[in-house]
């Protein structure tokens, strides 16, 4: 487990506490920066800052908080815009008793979930992290768990949502797992996440 805050800056604290208002806290000419939560797991924290950095470069101002308690809660409260999470996780909370197991079926119950003023990006379907039976295949009455970011509605313009989305076309279990495994033997998570983005041309 990853649990030093990554990139927990003034900054990062200063838009947490803006929470998207339409005028800067910073001044009147300064951009709204997008918050990119997260818990304190390794997953979660790479993950951070793959969407933070994945929006830098589509022309967002951005920044990671991670190692929140409570980081659906912070969303829903603006207190962060961006948060990664596994859409399967995501239904077990909103609607534990959803039939759905299989991609289609989970992604349609998370988007019938979905609290008001929250939106969510493409599931990354070659993510599958449902938990693993002997031998190393994935229990197939398990729910799936694919990768999504959920976000505030409204924040982003076009170009900034297809980066979203395209990370979630890139992204595989097994990238997944080499990167956490980077971080846990000593690579930085902004490190391992730019690295990533720069070998997908994203």
């Amino acid at each position: 487990m990853y649990s030093v805050a990554v990139r927990r800056t003034a900054a990062a604290i200063l838009a947490a506490a803006c929470a998207f208002t339409t005028i800067s806290c910073a001044s009147d000419d300064a951009r709204p920066v997008v918050v990119v939560g997260g818990n304190s797991t390794t997953e979660s924290v790479l993950l951070a800052e793959i969407y933070s950095q994945a929006l830098d470069r589509a022309g967002a101002d951005s920044t990671v908080m991670t190692g929140l308690a409570t980081p659906l809660t912070d969303l829903d409260a603006g207190r962060i815009a961006v948060l990664p999470a596994r859409n399967g996780a995501l239904v077990d909370r909103w609607n534990p008793a959803s039939p759905a197991r299989t991609p289609d079926e989970v992604v349609a119950a998370v988007n019938s979930a979905l609290p008001q003023g929250i939106s969510v990006s493409d599931a990354a379907d070659g993510t599958d992290l449902r938990p693993r039976a002997e031998g190393g295949a994935p229990e197939d009455t398990a729910r799936t768990q694919s990768i999504v970011a959920l976000y505030r509605s409204g924040i982003f313009d076009r170009q900034q949502l297809k980066k979203l989305n395209y990370v979630a076309g890139e992204l595989t279990t097994d990238e997944l797992a080499d990167l956490i495994h980077d971080i846990e033997t000593g690579t930085r998570p902004a490190d391992a996440a730019r690295s990533w983005l720069d070998a997908h041309s994203l």
